[in-house]
């Protein structure tokens, strides 16, 4: 049996998502990477879609949808009855691969901090530090198959002090269904620093050295990942990584009623 973090309403959403999976996994619209089932990319009937699945889960996203057509789609959705959100849209690829080693190369951890990535061996407790960390962050966690390795064909990496707790993390998995377009494009993200740690390149060094292992280990070649248009500090950090803003975004529709909240994240 899989494990859920966060609130009461976020363990809820993804327990129905993971239900939800296990009836889509071999449908190629869909993606996943343990929070929400979603569109992989739009379709001819985007929107109905997007509803149907913001009913069943609470919410939903569709990717690589074009900023152009937004507005129209999420005008149709709230005359639905439904509320809408966004990402911006941020990949890198090859030249994001480039940074990400010679962020490496320039740039070491500081001296008091491991690096270790969770595994089917981690402790419980120690899993249960990282998601703590990451909801401090205002960062919603995945299912723990995924934080541990298990599904996704994935990782998360954490840093931790000398006290052994975890002080960053990072994770990126595969999420795009076999075949498709988007079948090595990978989520990367997650990224999560203790305020008193940041300003330390520590979460540059994960982001990198997420990016240099799903590249070299799994064959990913891409890297995607959301990002809110007035988030300076996480679009300078994308940037420095190759990870920068692209013509689509993350159009996420909400059902209030089922998700129990009006945002998926909070």
């Amino acid at each position: 049996m899989d494990t859920f973090f966060g609130t009461p309403q976020s363990i809820a959403a993804m327990k129905r998502s993971a239900a939800l999976r296990s009836l889509t996994r071999a449908d190629p619209r869909f993606a996943y990477y343990g929070r929400l089932v979603a569109l992989s990319r739009p379709v001819d009937n985007t929107a109905d879609v997007l509803c149907d699945l913001a009913r069943l889960q609470g919410a939903s996203a569709c990717y690589f949808f074009p900023k152009t057509g937004i507005g129209d789609l999420f005008q149709d959705l709230e005359d639905r009855g439904f509320s809408t959100d966004r990402h911006e849209h941020f990949l890198g690829g090859e030249a994001a691969y480039a940074a990400a080693k010679d962020a490496l190369s320039a740039y070491s951890l500081p001296e008091d901090l491991s690096l270790c990535r969770l595994d089917e061996n981690t402790p419980d407790s120690f899993v249960a530090a990282t998601v703590e960390l990451m909801e401090a962050c205002e960062v919603m966690p995945v299912a723990g198959s995924f934080l541990r390795g298990q599904q996704g064909n994935g990782l998360c990496l954490v840093a931790t002090g000398p006290d052994g707790t975890p002080v960053a993390a990072v994770a990126s998995f595969f999420m795009h269904p076999e075949g498709g377009p988007h079948a090595r494009t990978v989520f990367w993200g997650m990224l999560s620093t203790r305020p008193d740690r940041r300003g330390q390149k520590i979460a540059l060094l994960l982001g990198a050295q997420a990016i240099v292992h799903m590249w070299q280990d799994k064959g990913a070649r891409a890297f995607m990942t959301g990002v809110r248009s007035n988030n300076a500090s996480s679009t300078a950090l994308c940037n420095r990584l190759g990870v920068v803003d692209t013509e689509w975004t993350y159009a996420v529709c909400i059902d209030q009623e089922t998700l129990g909240r009006a945002s998926v994240t909070k």
